[in-house]
């Protein structure tokens, strides 16, 4: 699926901003770290979302 596809589809969830990270995340199939806890709760994605925390 095409990376603009799939950020309508998470549209209703993720900002575009964040739906692009993810797309791209699950088009390449690796983990997708991030500060963001909310981002990492978010219905609909399909790759894993590793939360950051700070030192």
């Amino acid at each position: 699926m095409p990376l603009l596809a799939r950020c309508w589809e998470l549209r209703q969830n993720l900002t575009t901003y964040d739906a692009s990270y993810v797309a791209l995340a699950e088009k390449l199939e690796v983990l997708l770290p991030t500060a963001d806890a909310q981002l990492s709760r978010a219905p609909g994605t399909r790759c894993e979302v590793e939360v950051l925390r700070a030192a």
